[in-house]
């Protein structure tokens, strides 16, 4: 099916979310739809869907204009949209979701019937680990996006439209989702993608439609046009991975000039349901920025359990921990783990790589998530307040957690843990939701508390350049290798 929109217009009485869009989607190859939170994106994708009316403008599929007055519309002629945060039951099974968004006739005997044959094709091929007769309340985002995605399948669409599919991915899932997605392509289905990542635009769609306030910038037929026209027009130029580790990085300490902030020695995770930590060993210091990479069969989500204090299993290895007053705490991991509250005590603020469920919740107001540090009452909103305008997000406190977008909450959670002015942080694939200028900005405010003094440490650094690292560490097989060093470098 190829899709077409002619001078497509969304207006509000306060606002044009979408002015004069004129795009061509082309049936049997993978779009993406980017831009900063507000472009415009999401409104598009859901006028395709059937689920917004345009104010003027007009849709063709294959050739004839098309007018949808629901999602049923869209629906009926083959288009579907999996949506960032899926509304599911939580009280129900994955199974009985999955039968629910069907669309089912026969209510009354749905809940006895088995899985189909095709209901277990389409698990074993997107997710073969999740676990049909699980409660959705016991599953994580990822397995709800999944459970999403083989709905909407079920109904053998020729569109698929996914809203920030990787939200809740791992950067392996992300992978994979894309290598299953291209199948879907070649085989004849139009596949449109709203994503924030930049890594995600370069590598796997065919075309890509830049948007900005409500607007089209421009759409590229390929990969290769778009990553030039970021480099031309961007903060970031590429992604990390395009950058050489021995890139100069301004305002770092000289060479063995840093003082240590956290040094993790010989530590090992045993986790009952995540892959062992073997062997790490880690030290980030204050004035720099630290990374560590790898993947989450290398025992990524271990690490960041054991480092954030959120998680444990049975440790060994020590941690020798330093303040920015020079008093050092020294721990053996068999008697004492390290625990999140410790490390706010002394001066450390942790952002987790699940921003949905762990560093907040979607049943949240705005105001509940920004306030939870301030014990005064009076001044909560004052400070959620300055904090929506320092992220520059447009939203109400009253409105939940749920209503933002993955970009939205993630620069809000940053500026959250920001305000504690703390001495060190950690942060776990920090650029992870955010559009380019988005990531752009945090580079250069990671680069300026450095400076100031702060250790950072990142946990994932995908998207973000390691040229601004003083350290890059890399985890294998649940062991950690030092693979770039500055002050290694600067003895050299």
């Amino acid at each position: 099916m190829d899709i077409e929109t002619v001078s497509l217009t969304k207006a509000y009485p306060l606002k044009t979310a979408l002015h004069g869009v004129s795009v061509q989607l082309k049936g049997g190859s993978i779009h993406a739809l980017v831009g900063e939170n507000g472009a415009g994106k999401s409104t598009l994708a859901n006028m395709l869907a059937g689920s917004l009316a345009p104010t003027a403008g007009s849709i063709l599929l294959d050739g004839k204009e098309q007018a949808f007055t629901s999602a049923a519309d869209a629906l009926a002629q083959g288009i579907v949209l999996v949506r960032q945060r899926p509304l599911l039951s939580e009280s129900l099974s994955a199974w009985e979701n999955i039968i629910l968004k069907t669309g089912s006739d026969s209510k009354a005997s749905f809940f006895l019937r088995p899985p189909s044959r095709e209901l277990l094709r389409l698990k074993d091929f997107w997710c073969p680990q999740l676990q049909l007769k699980t409660k959705v309340r016991d599953l994580g985002g990822n397995m709800r996006f999944y459970i999403s995605l083989i709905g909407s399948l079920m109904r053998k669409p020729s569109c698929l439209i996914l809203d920030e599919p990787s939200a809740f991915l791992s950067v392996e899932e992300r992978k994979a989702l894309y290598v299953k997605l291209r199948e879907y392509a070649d085989s004849g289905m139009n596949v449109i993608v709203i994503t924030h990542s930049y890594s995600e635009a370069v590598t796997y769609p065919d075309t890509i439609s830049l948007l900005k306030d409500g607007e089209l910038v421009r759409q590229f037929k390929s990969r290769e046009a778009y990553k030039e026209y970021c480099q031309n027009n961007s903060g970031i130029q590429g992604t990390a991975q395009d950058e050489s580790l021995s890139a100069h990085a301004p305002n770092f300490p000289a060479p063995g000039e840093s003082r240590p902030c956290l040094r993790l020695s010989g530590a090992s995770v045993k986790s009952r349901n995540k892959p062992a930590l073997l062997n790490a060993t880690i030290e980030f210091c204050y004035g720099e920025i630290t990374a560590v990479t790898g993947v989450k069969e290398a025992a990524m989500e271990t690490l960041e359990d054991f480092l954030t204090g959120l998680e444990g299993g049975k440790e060994n290895g020590s941690l020798l921990f330093t303040d920015r007053q020079g008093r050092s705490t020294e721990e053996k991991l068999s008697k004492r783990r390290l625990s999140a509250s410790f490390i706010r005590q002394h001066g450390g603020a942790i952002v987790p790589s699940d921003k949905n469920y762990r560093a907040s919740n979607p049943a949240l107001t705005v105001l509940q998530m920004l306030s939870v540090y301030e014990k005064n009452e009076r001044d909560k909103e004052k400070l959620a307040r300055s904090l929506v305008d320092e992220a520059g997000i447009t939203i109400e406190l009253s409105e939940k957690c749920s209503a933002l977008s993955g970009g939205m909450l993630q620069r809000l959670i940053l500026a959250r843990e920001l305000s504690t002015n703390p001495d060190f942080l950690i942060l776990c694939n920090p650029m992870h939701g955010l559009d380019i200028a988005s990531q752009g900005r945090l580079c250069r405010k990671l680069e300026t508390l450095a400076s100031q003094g702060k250790a950072i440490l990142l946990l994932g650094a995908e998207d973000f350049p390691l040229s601004r690292c003083s350290r890059v560490y890399g985890l294998e097989g649940g062991m950690t290798s030092l693979i770039f060093s500055r002050e290694s470098q600067g003895a050299a």
